[in-house]
């Protein structure tokens, strides 16, 4: 693909990425079984949080699309943020979004390859300053809620990054080698992970994981009815609709991805390592059957993504 001018630059682009979103098969919805998790209380906001997050607003340029000055913000810190605490707590209590944080101007970031493709580019979400503090307060509530129920999986927990996965995993790696034993692995790659998550299915999990009420609708509505257009060099595209995905760029981006996929350990025996749309599953192979498992572990991923409407890209599979 050659692009000749940046406005069809911008508007392909939009086009290429708005295609990597699926929609959700509105069929059946996958059976959780009764949780027996206690439901997230609801989130209070205060004035001093508030003022806090304004005060340590970075300055920096970035093509938001409210273009509200975060030096701004920062300045009158003071002077607003008791009217954007009453704001933040109407919109969490009343489970409600407002349109222009429903919006992203998406950033095509280059990965590697032929930079004429647009699928070598990982489109980025800039979203309303505003929005991100509120989704900062929700993102801490929702975390303490799941790590003091020992809900996430500790190979997704928060402090676990991916380089302390590849540490674990070399030591296990080096340990087995050592003891002169074989490991079969098994590298696999989500497909437009971010882009894929449809959107019933993960409101389905977060409900079984305790976040319910208000603060559910309230994400239900964040994914709800969202927009996104492409700036490139100056030149935005027009605007079109996301039916699925949880925004990569934003604040709570990760944390819904990672409930969403947090069950996967529990449906294989093997070892398994994420790192974070990557994901690696091993096992030391002593006797046929180890293998045999292995291959079991491997079909069980199948009916995850087939249950969960998400997929490993193939190509990427080692």
């Amino acid at each position: 693909m050659i692009y000749s001018d940046s406005n069809n630059k911008v508007d392909i682009l939009n086009t290429q990425f708005k295609s990597a979103y699926t929609q959700e098969d509105q069929s059946s919805l996958p059976a959780l079984g009764q949780s027996s998790t206690p439901t997230m209380p609801d989130i209070n906001i205060s004035c001093k949080g508030v003022h806090k997050l304004l005060s340590e607003l970075k300055i920096h340029i970035a093509a938001e699309p409210d273009s509200i000055s975060l030096r701004l913000l920062r300045e009158v810190a003071d002077i607003i943020a008791p009217a954007l605490t009453h704001i933040y707590q109407t919109s969490l209590d009343t489970g409600t979004v407002p349109t222009d944080w429903r919006t992203a101007n998406i950033v095509p970031i280059f990965k590697k390859g032929d930079k004429s493709k647009s699928s070598n580019y990982r489109p980025v979400s800039l979203t309303a300053i505003c929005s991100k503090m509120l989704e900062h307060i929700i993102h801490s509530n929702v975390m303490d809620h799941l790590t003091y129920y020992n809900i996430l999986s500790d190979r997704f927990r928060a402090r676990r990054s991916c380089e302390t996965q590849l540490f674990v995993t070399i030591q296990e790696l080096a340990k087995t080698q050592s003891e002169g034993k074989q490991i079969d692995a098994i590298l696999l790659d989500f497909s437009k992970a971010f882009d894929k998550v449809p959107h019933n299915r993960l409101l389905l999990k977060l409900d079984h994981y305790g976040i319910r009420g208000n603060t559910l609708q309230w994400v239900r509505h964040f994914l709800t009815d969202r927009t996104q257009q492409v700036l490139l060099e100056g030149t935005h595209s027009s605007t079109c609709a996301v039916d699925s995905s949880v925004p990569r760029g934003t604040v709570r981006g990760p944390l819904p991805f990672l409930a969403f996929i947090n069950d996967i350990p529990d449906s294989v025996t093997s070892n398994a390592r994420l790192f974070t749309d990557d994901y690696l599953l091993y096992r030391v192979v002593n006797t046929n059957a180890d293998q045999l498992q292995l291959q079991e572990d491997l079909h069980q991923l199948e009916k995850w993504e087939n249950t969960w409407q998400m997929s490993f890209n193939v190509q990427k599979c080692r």
